[in-house]
């Protein structure tokens, strides 16, 4: 307990300090979201760039990274692959060079708040960087680039995993070791897109108890299909008597249509206050809250697209509905939780820090003082200053889906009209051009990100 004291003696300086980081570091609200958020869910994608643009000072320079990912996602929307991975791989550069964050800015956050630190995202967010890279070039028609970053997702997850030593919930993403498996398959690798299925259809089951995400039904068909094709009997039985439909080796190989659409806006951090009780060196018990972020849902659940494909004005369509794939909303809610412990200990720590820097400067004015009302005006300044400074930091990627939907077609090689709507008829798509051919998976992203 003596060294507390020792610390309250030393830390006079550290109330004008905060203060000064304080008023260094408060920066745009980024309040034109509003607006770009609306040209979103408008699929007005270029106005949405545009505002991003526009607004380029506003992110500051803590929040290049956040700039970055908004680009990047914009550009994936409007179908602009080229330029959204142009944005995607600078975002990664600068995430990783701030992997290794200064020691003086490290420090001023314990003392401060995380926002004078530079943004380097969530792990989730990192994660998902090289999700839209795979899926942009999955829709270029370039599956070895696409394989390269999906393994980029388990590179990150592995070493994130290594950091919480094996106790964090997010692992392994389901959703990207499917399109490994769709990737594979494309390329007649069907051993590899076998594994990649089965590793798809284990780490849903993780999902499903941790994100209420199950495996989308059609997956089972997959594994009856690639364990059929590699002569895996035992696997192909085991999956029809779990609901996988048998596969005709011996017929006409199909081609599929993969309908992935992106669905509500993705969720944002909010401040929570909760109260932390520390003791004294007398044994004093001391409560103060502290600043801490949450992330809140901005979706209803339950949105759903009907997906037709039709050859041709005469054919009959073949029809399929959206299931849900990675529920981005759940998983950024269980990352933060994750590191919620490390976030508590460095509050707590900042919190004591702070109480013992402003009974300290209140003793120093009391002492320097004769008058009552200088002595609470001075006391009440250094209140207000340390709540001031209690800030948690909600920054985080605001123009991501909040789900990701993913329907599958296997249909007959052709040229094939698609049509997508919701179920709460506010999204339409009259109709898409797709060429299928045959053993080939063809990739249609629709945003429905409102």
């Amino acid at each position: 307990m003596t060294r507390l004291s020792g610390l309250a003696r030393r830390a006079p300086w550290i109330v004008p300090a905060a203060l000064s980081f304080f008023l260094a570091s408060c920066g745009s609200t980024l309040e034109f979201y509003t607006g770009v958020e609306n040209d979103i869910a408008g699929g007005k994608y270029s106005a949405a760039l545009e505002q991003v643009r526009a607004n380029r000072p506003a992110y500051g320079d803590k929040n290049t990274v956040l700039y970055d990912l908004d680009m990047g996602l914009l550009f994936h929307y409007a179908g602009v692959p080229d330029s959204s991975n142009l944005y995607f791989f600078a975002a990664e550069r600068e995430i990783g060079e701030l992997y290794t964050k200064s020691v003086s800015l490290a420090a001023a956050s314990i003392l401060l708040n995380d926002n004078v630190l530079p943004y380097e995202g969530e792990d989730f967010e990192k994660v998902l960087v090289n999700v839209f890279l795979a899926l942009n070039y999955a829709q270029k028609g370039e599956p070895d680039d696409a394989l390269v970053e999906a393994r980029k997702v388990d590179e990150k997850l592995r070493e994130y995993s290594r950091q919480y030593e094996g106790k964090n919930k997010y692992r392994e993403d389901a959703f990207i070791r499917y399109v490994t498996g769709v990737l594979y398959e494309s390329r007649g690798e069907i051993n590899d897109a076998f594994i990649a299925y089965r590793k798809a259809y284990e780490t849903y089951g993780v999902y499903g108890r941790e994100y209420g995400t199950a495996a989308p039904s059609f997956l089972l068909d997959d594994l009856v299909r690639t364990a059929t094709l590699m002569s895996f009997d035992d696997e192909a039985a085991s999956y029809r008597a779990k609901g996988g439909r048998a596969f005709d080796p011996a017929g006409n190989p199909p081609g599929s249509v993969i309908v992935l659409a992106y669905s509500g806006r993705g969720p944002v951090k909010q401040e929570v206050r909760p109260k932390v009780s520390i003791p004294d060196e007398k044994g004093v018990i001391h409560t103060f809250q502290v600043a801490l972020p949450k992330f809140v849902a901005r979706h209803q659940p339950g949105r759903r697209y009907s997906v037709d494909v039709r050859q041709g004005e005469g054919g009959a369509p073949v029809s399929a509905t959206t299931e849900v794939a990675e529920d981005v909303t759940a998983i950024a809610a269980r990352t933060l939780e994750d590191r919620l412990s490390l976030i508590y200990l460095k509050s707590g720590g900042r919190a004591l820090l702070k109480f013992l820097a402003s009974e300290k400067a209140k003793a120093d004015i009391s002492k320097n003082s004769d008058s009552k009302l200088r002595n609470f005006l001075g006391s009440l300044a250094v209140d207000l200053t340390v709540a001031a400074t209690e800030q948690a930091d909600v920054r985080t990627w605001r123009t991501l889906p909040a789900e990701f939907q993913i329907a599958r077609l296997d249909i007959a090689p052709g040229d094939y009209t698609v049509r997508v709507s919701s179920n709460d008829g506010k999204y339409v798509l009259p109709g898409e051009q797709v060429s299928v051919r045959a053993g080939k998976s063809t990739f249609l992203i629709v945003d429905d990100v409102r």
